[in-house]
């Protein structure tokens, strides 16, 4: 019992490590969540992108209106606006949805349509419009593309038809322009508001949990293995294998302390997440962080089989941390970064612990997602099992030299 009381003393003995890795980063983590909450709930249905245009037509010629026209079918177009600087500035100044509110300009120059027309048939550049953004950029550049897409069937026409008239070729653009792909809007069942953000908050929570444990179980580990104090604990009554069970029966305490404090700061911060999703799947995802737990307390033991001291825990726990739940897809989902990085990510247990926790909060719980959770949780303590059989080898390796 000495033996266990002193190597929980020596966690203690740096409390600030235990403040900022575990404390400030968990309270890191529930920002982040309660931010990815507040984004999530602004979400809105599907709502086709519109635009108010202004068209300045100084041509005045078939291909000049009839471009007009199909801009006005495809965009709300913006009357009773002169060819004036002042009233186009005041157009373009004016607020999203006031009377007369223009996202841009299209000036269709003088001689466009004789311009239009040669270039084509000689094989040069079509003329482009000259246009004027408002305030509604994105809207300005999907008119904008608009238009282009319209001057180049009007230049294809032309070309293709050598000796058709100036109102035949706008004829021909308007009637390719009218044709569309169709587009049909699916509606797909997504998580909840609730659950993403639990799973944003326990995947996040990853680096809190991995980095404390690594620092604060190796700090233990390797006091409890200094040669002084090993001296001194062969000298008393204690047989060794009894001693080294109490430093690691309080290695594992600290790291069951280290999960629970991280994660009850999530489960409290999003109480009212946690009642929608349900406690029998919150309790999946903490099992699911629970097994993860266990490889930093194995890195701990390797690290300190090794001799490593206070600066290289430190390092090799945040390295660590920041690695493995950015391969878990804390930091941007997996589907978002290459082959190589995805193929990576089955490599480390944060890819495991992610799944589960994804799918216990928001599948279905049935028999195969309860299957595909229990695999996941296995493979996650084989990899502790793993680091753990190498840092056994190490320590047996280092008594014998």
């Amino acid at each position: 019992m000495s033996t266990f009381k002193t190597a929980l003393r020596m966690a203690l003995a740096h409390p600030l490590y235990l403040l900022i890795y575990t404390v400030f980063l968990s309270l890191l983590g529930v920002f982040i969540a309660a931010s990815v909450s507040s984004n999530s709930s602004q979400l809105t249905d599907y709502k086709p992108c519109d635009a108010n245009v202004v068209v300045v037509d100084r041509d005045d010629s078939d291909l000049s209106r009839a471009l007009t026209k199909h801009l006005g079918s495809c965009f709300d177009l913006v009357t009773g606006v002169g060819d004036d600087t002042y009233d186009l500035a005041d157009a373009l100044s004016k607020s999203n949805g006031a009377k007369g509110h223009a996202d841009c300009v299209f000036f269709i120059p003088k001689g466009f349509e004789d311009d239009l027309i040669a270039a084509a048939r000689a094989g040069e550049e079509l003329p482009r419009l000259d246009v004027t953004y408002g305030s509604g950029t994105m809207a300005a550049a999907l008119s904008s593309a608009e238009a282009s897409r319209w001057i180049s069937l009007a230049g294809a026409s032309a070309a293709l038809e050598p000796v058709s008239s100036n109102g035949s070729v706008a004829k021909a653009a308007e009637h390719a322009a009218a044709k569309r792909a169709e587009v049909e809007i699916e509606r797909v069942k997504v998580d909840s508001t609730a659950a993403a953000t639990l799973e944003s908050y326990f995947n996040f929570g990853a680096y809190a949990i991995i980095s404390s444990v690594i620092v604060s179980v190796g700090l233990v580990l390797s006091g409890m293995n200094e040669p002084e104090r090993v001296r001194r604990m062969d000298a008393g009554p204690i047989p060794e294998r009894q001693r080294s069970l109490a430093v690691f029966a309080a290695a594992a305490v600290l790291t069951v302390c280290i999960w629970l404090v991280s994660s009850m700061m999530g489960v409290v911060g999003f109480a009212g997440a946690v009642a929608e999703v349900g406690v029998g799947r919150v309790c999946l995802a903490l099992a699911a962080t629970f097994a993860l737990a266990c490889t930093p307390l194995a890195v701990g033991f390797t690290l300190s089989s090794l001799g490593a001291r206070e600066e290289l825990l430190n390092g090799v726990g945040n390295l660590l941390g920041l690695l493995m739940t950015f391969l878990g897809g804390a930091w941007m989902p997996l589907s978002m970064m290459g082959s190589a990085v995805q193929t990576v990510a089955h490599f480390v247990p944060t890819y495991w612990v992610s799944d589960a926790i994804n799918k216990a909060l928001a599948s279905d719980l049935t028999s195969a997602v309860l299957g595909d959770i229990a695999c996941d949780l296995g493979i996650t303590v084989l990899f502790a099992a793993a680091i753990t059989a190498a840092g056994l080898a190490l320590a047996h390796n280092k008594s014998r030299a």
